[in-house]
Protein backbone atom coordinates (compact mmCIF):
# COMPACT_ATOMS: atom_id res chain seq x y z
CA UNK A 1 0.00 0.00 0.00
CA UNK A 2 1.45 3.32 -1.16
CA UNK A 3 2.21 6.21 1.47
CA UNK A 4 -0.36 8.72 1.38
CA UNK A 5 2.08 11.91 -0.50
CA UNK A 6 2.19 14.96 2.03
CA UNK A 7 3.30 18.75 1.34
CA UNK A 8 6.66 18.41 2.61
CA UNK A 9 7.33 15.55 -0.09
CA UNK A 10 7.04 18.89 -3.02
CA UNK A 11 9.85 19.83 -4.04
CA UNK A 12 10.95 23.49 -2.78
CA UNK A 13 8.70 23.18 0.27
CA UNK A 14 10.21 23.43 3.77
CA UNK A 15 8.73 23.80 7.28
CA UNK A 16 8.31 27.48 6.89
CA UNK A 17 6.53 27.72 3.63
CA UNK A 18 4.56 24.32 4.20
CA UNK A 19 3.68 26.90 8.18
CA UNK A 20 2.62 29.25 5.51
CA UNK A 21 0.42 27.17 3.02
CA UNK A 22 -1.36 25.74 6.23
CA UNK A 23 -2.37 28.96 7.43
CA UNK A 24 -4.25 29.78 4.17
CA UNK A 25 -5.69 26.80 4.16
CA UNK A 26 -3.93 24.81 2.00
CA UNK A 27 -3.18 21.58 4.34
CA UNK A 28 -3.08 18.45 1.93
CA UNK A 29 -1.47 17.42 -1.31
CA UNK A 30 -4.87 17.45 -3.22
CA UNK A 31 -6.25 21.04 -1.90
CA UNK A 32 -2.31 22.18 -3.77
CA UNK A 33 -3.05 20.53 -6.95
CA UNK A 34 -6.68 22.24 -7.17
CA UNK A 35 -5.40 25.97 -6.48
CA UNK A 36 -4.34 28.43 -8.88
CA UNK A 37 -1.29 29.76 -9.47
CA UNK A 38 -1.94 33.39 -9.47
CA UNK A 39 -4.14 33.32 -6.72
CA UNK A 40 -1.77 31.20 -4.48
CA UNK A 41 1.08 33.87 -5.09
CA UNK A 42 -1.04 36.76 -3.86
CA UNK A 43 -1.45 35.00 -0.81
CA UNK A 44 1.57 33.59 0.32
CA UNK A 45 4.07 36.10 1.05
CA UNK A 46 8.00 34.81 -1.14
CA UNK A 47 5.74 32.73 -3.62
CA UNK A 48 6.03 33.80 -7.23
CA UNK A 49 3.29 32.64 -9.37
CA UNK A 50 5.87 30.55 -11.49
CA UNK A 51 7.03 28.95 -8.38
CA UNK A 52 3.31 28.40 -7.81
CA UNK A 53 2.27 26.56 -10.52
CA UNK A 54 5.27 24.37 -10.41
CA UNK A 55 4.37 23.50 -6.94
CA UNK A 56 0.85 22.95 -8.39
CA UNK A 57 2.26 20.57 -11.34
CA UNK A 58 4.61 18.46 -8.89
CA UNK A 59 1.36 17.72 -6.70
CA UNK A 60 -1.05 16.75 -9.53
CA UNK A 61 1.97 13.96 -10.18
CA UNK A 62 2.20 13.00 -6.91
CA UNK A 63 -1.09 12.42 -6.83
CA UNK A 64 -1.51 10.47 -9.97
CA UNK A 65 1.60 8.15 -8.74
CA UNK A 66 0.19 7.28 -5.77
CA UNK A 67 -3.28 6.26 -7.35
CA UNK A 68 -3.98 2.52 -6.91
CA UNK A 69 -3.89 0.46 -10.49
CA UNK A 70 -6.71 -0.93 -11.31
CA UNK A 71 -6.15 -5.30 -12.09
CA UNK A 72 -7.68 -6.42 -15.33
CA UNK A 73 -10.83 -8.70 -14.28
CA UNK A 74 -10.41 -12.38 -15.17
CA UNK A 75 -12.94 -13.95 -17.29
CA UNK A 76 -15.27 -16.44 -15.63
CA UNK A 77 -14.08 -20.03 -16.59
CA UNK A 78 -17.10 -22.47 -17.62
CA UNK A 79 -17.55 -24.95 -15.09
CA UNK A 80 -16.57 -27.98 -15.56
CA UNK A 81 -18.46 -31.01 -15.23
CA UNK A 82 -18.31 -32.61 -11.61
CA UNK A 83 -17.71 -36.16 -12.09
CA UNK A 84 -19.51 -38.55 -10.26
CA UNK A 85 -19.10 -39.40 -7.23
CA UNK A 86 -17.61 -43.50 -7.38
CA UNK A 87 -19.39 -45.94 -5.44
CA UNK A 88 -17.74 -46.87 -2.24
CA UNK A 89 -17.02 -50.73 -1.63
CA UNK A 90 -18.95 -52.37 1.19
CA UNK A 91 -16.26 -52.90 4.02
CA UNK A 92 -15.82 -56.06 5.73
CA UNK A 93 -17.11 -56.06 9.39
CA UNK A 94 -15.59 -54.53 11.57
CA UNK A 95 -15.06 -56.14 14.93
CA UNK A 96 -17.16 -53.72 17.04
CA UNK A 97 -15.26 -52.65 20.46
CA UNK A 98 -16.68 -52.69 23.65
CA UNK A 99 -17.46 -49.01 24.85
CA UNK A 100 -15.80 -48.01 28.00
CA UNK A 101 -17.75 -48.25 30.94
CA UNK A 102 -18.84 -44.38 32.04
CA UNK A 103 -17.70 -44.07 35.52
CA UNK A 104 -20.04 -43.64 38.43
CA UNK A 105 -20.01 -40.72 39.81
CA UNK A 106 -18.92 -40.28 43.17
CA UNK A 107 -21.87 -39.37 45.98
CA UNK A 108 -21.95 -36.00 46.82
CA UNK A 109 -20.95 -35.31 50.71
CA UNK A 110 -24.19 -34.06 52.88
CA UNK A 111 -23.56 -30.83 54.10
CA UNK A 112 -23.10 -31.46 58.45
CA UNK A 113 -26.31 -30.03 59.74
CA UNK A 114 -25.92 -26.79 61.21
CA UNK A 115 -25.63 -26.88 64.95
CA UNK A 116 -28.19 -25.01 66.93
CA UNK A 117 -26.98 -22.12 69.09
CA UNK A 118 -27.44 -22.62 72.43
CA UNK A 119 -29.31 -19.98 74.34
CA UNK A 120 -27.45 -17.87 76.24
CA UNK A 121 -27.82 -17.99 79.95
CA UNK A 122 -27.66 -14.92 81.87
CA UNK A 123 -24.60 -14.76 84.27
CA UNK A 124 -25.92 -14.81 88.10
CA UNK A 125 -24.84 -11.22 89.79
CA UNK A 126 -22.65 -12.40 92.14
CA UNK A 127 -20.18 -13.59 88.60
CA UNK A 128 -21.32 -9.96 87.29
CA UNK A 129 -19.85 -8.49 90.24
CA UNK A 130 -16.48 -10.03 90.09
CA UNK A 131 -13.64 -8.81 87.69
CA UNK A 132 -12.86 -12.21 86.47
CA UNK A 133 -9.08 -11.26 85.68
CA UNK A 134 -8.28 -10.46 89.02
CA UNK A 135 -9.65 -14.01 89.96
CA UNK A 136 -7.29 -15.79 87.75
CA UNK A 137 -4.26 -13.55 89.31
CA UNK A 138 -5.82 -14.98 92.57
CA UNK A 139 -5.72 -19.06 91.78
CA UNK A 140 -2.45 -18.58 90.15
CA UNK A 141 -1.17 -16.96 93.43
CA UNK A 142 -2.62 -19.52 95.74
CA UNK A 143 -1.63 -22.47 93.22
CA UNK A 144 2.47 -21.31 94.21
CA UNK A 145 2.01 -20.33 97.54
CA UNK A 146 4.15 -22.21 100.04
CA UNK A 147 3.32 -24.01 103.15
CA UNK A 148 3.91 -22.15 105.93
CA UNK A 149 5.39 -24.43 109.18
CA UNK A 150 7.04 -23.92 112.37
CA UNK A 151 10.29 -23.11 112.24
CA UNK A 152 11.69 -26.67 113.44
CA UNK A 153 8.75 -28.80 112.52
CA UNK A 154 10.45 -30.53 109.95
CA UNK A 155 13.37 -32.15 112.80
CA UNK A 156 11.40 -32.14 116.02
CA UNK A 157 8.68 -34.26 116.92
CA UNK A 158 7.41 -32.22 120.05
CA UNK A 159 7.13 -28.86 117.32
CA UNK A 160 3.84 -28.08 115.99
CA UNK A 161 3.59 -27.93 112.66
CA UNK A 162 1.22 -24.53 112.62
CA UNK A 163 3.17 -21.39 111.73
CA UNK A 164 4.65 -19.11 114.92
CA UNK A 165 5.90 -16.11 114.00
CA UNK A 166 10.21 -16.61 113.99
CA UNK A 167 12.00 -14.47 116.50
CA UNK A 168 15.48 -13.90 117.48
CA UNK A 169 18.06 -11.64 116.62
CA UNK A 170 20.30 -14.40 115.33
CA UNK A 171 17.62 -16.17 112.90
CA UNK A 172 18.59 -17.03 109.82
CA UNK A 173 14.72 -17.67 108.91
CA UNK A 174 13.75 -13.83 110.31
CA UNK A 175 16.53 -12.69 107.75
CA UNK A 176 15.05 -14.51 105.05
CA UNK A 177 18.53 -16.04 103.85
CA UNK A 178 18.58 -18.66 101.09
CA UNK A 179 17.63 -22.38 101.97
CA UNK A 180 15.23 -21.61 104.81
CA UNK A 181 11.67 -22.08 105.29
CA UNK A 182 9.00 -19.17 103.73
CA UNK A 183 8.57 -16.75 106.34
CA UNK A 184 4.39 -15.29 106.03
CA UNK A 185 4.48 -11.79 104.52
CA UNK A 186 2.07 -9.32 103.16
CA UNK A 187 3.41 -9.90 99.85
CA UNK A 188 1.56 -13.55 99.27
CA UNK A 189 -1.74 -12.04 100.11
CA UNK A 190 -4.60 -12.57 97.14
CA UNK A 191 -5.91 -9.03 95.73
CA UNK A 192 -8.08 -7.69 98.00
CA UNK A 193 -11.64 -7.76 95.74
CA UNK A 194 -11.38 -10.95 95.53
CA UNK A 195 -9.91 -12.16 99.42
CA UNK A 196 -12.74 -12.74 100.97
CA UNK A 197 -14.73 -14.47 98.55
CA UNK A 198 -15.93 -17.56 98.95
CA UNK A 199 -14.92 -20.40 95.64
CA UNK A 200 -18.45 -20.14 94.55
CA UNK A 201 -17.94 -16.55 94.33
CA UNK A 202 -20.32 -15.56 96.92
CA UNK A 203 -19.02 -12.91 99.99
CA UNK A 204 -18.56 -14.12 103.27
CA UNK A 205 -20.38 -12.53 105.90
CA UNK A 206 -19.79 -13.18 109.86
CA UNK A 207 -23.27 -13.13 111.65
CA UNK A 208 -23.81 -13.30 115.20
CA UNK A 209 -27.02 -12.38 115.65
CA UNK A 210 -30.97 -12.69 113.73
CA UNK A 211 -30.51 -8.91 113.07
CA UNK A 212 -27.63 -8.89 111.13
CA UNK A 213 -29.23 -11.05 108.30
CA UNK A 214 -31.80 -8.07 107.50
CA UNK A 215 -29.73 -6.13 104.56
CA UNK A 216 -27.89 -9.05 103.27
CA UNK A 217 -28.42 -10.07 99.39
CA UNK A 218 -28.88 -13.70 98.60
CA UNK A 219 -27.61 -13.09 95.08
CA UNK A 220 -24.40 -11.46 96.39
CA UNK A 221 -23.83 -12.67 100.06
CA UNK A 222 -23.42 -15.88 102.14
CA UNK A 223 -23.99 -16.50 105.92
CA UNK A 224 -21.34 -17.82 107.89
CA UNK A 225 -22.07 -18.10 111.63
CA UNK A 226 -19.86 -17.53 114.80
CA UNK A 227 -18.44 -20.44 116.25
CA UNK A 228 -19.43 -18.24 119.88
CA UNK A 229 -23.64 -18.25 118.87
CA UNK A 230 -24.99 -21.23 121.57
CA UNK A 231 -27.85 -23.25 120.03
CA UNK A 232 -30.56 -21.43 120.02
CA UNK A 233 -29.75 -18.20 118.59
CA UNK A 234 -27.96 -20.42 115.65
CA UNK A 235 -31.50 -21.91 115.29
CA UNK A 236 -33.09 -18.37 115.06
CA UNK A 237 -30.08 -17.02 112.23
CA UNK A 238 -31.28 -20.48 110.12
CA UNK A 239 -34.57 -19.15 110.52
CA UNK A 240 -33.77 -15.76 109.70
CA UNK A 241 -31.53 -17.31 106.32
CA UNK A 242 -34.36 -19.56 105.20
CA UNK A 243 -36.88 -16.44 105.30
CA UNK A 244 -34.52 -14.40 103.05
CA UNK A 245 -33.54 -17.21 100.96
CA UNK A 246 -29.84 -16.78 101.95
CA UNK A 247 -27.21 -19.58 101.89
CA UNK A 248 -25.46 -20.75 105.27
CA UNK A 249 -21.90 -21.69 105.18
CA UNK A 250 -22.19 -23.53 108.10
CA UNK A 251 -25.58 -24.94 109.01
CA UNK A 252 -24.27 -27.38 111.45
CA UNK A 253 -26.94 -30.57 112.51
CA UNK A 254 -29.83 -30.17 114.06
CA UNK A 255 -30.23 -32.64 117.43
CA UNK A 256 -33.71 -32.23 117.44
CA UNK A 257 -36.21 -34.78 116.93
CA UNK A 258 -39.91 -34.44 114.91
CA UNK A 259 -42.84 -35.74 117.22
CA UNK A 260 -43.69 -37.82 113.62
CA UNK A 261 -40.13 -39.58 114.17
CA UNK A 262 -40.67 -40.31 117.60
CA UNK A 263 -44.06 -42.12 117.47
CA UNK A 264 -42.99 -43.95 114.30
CA UNK A 265 -40.00 -45.32 116.19
CA UNK A 266 -42.35 -46.22 119.34
CA UNK A 267 -44.69 -48.01 116.87
CA UNK A 268 -41.80 -50.27 115.43
CA UNK A 269 -40.95 -50.95 119.00
CA UNK A 270 -44.38 -52.14 119.78
CA UNK A 271 -44.98 -54.10 116.66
Amino acid sequence: MSKKPELKDLPGVGPKLEEKLRAEGIKTVLNMSRAKADKLAEKVDGLSESGAAKLIEAAQGLLTDAAPKKKPTKKAEPEKKKAAPKKEKPKKAEVEKPKPKKKKAAPKKKAPPKKKKKAKVEAPLRVQNTDQRILRIAKRKKKHMPQFRHEQAHRWIRVSDTWRKVRGIDSATREKRKGRIAMVSSGYRTPKAVRDLHPSLFVEVMVHRPSEVEDLDPEVHAVRIAGTVGTRKRQEILAAADAKLLRVLNPGRSDEIDEEDLFTDLDLEVD
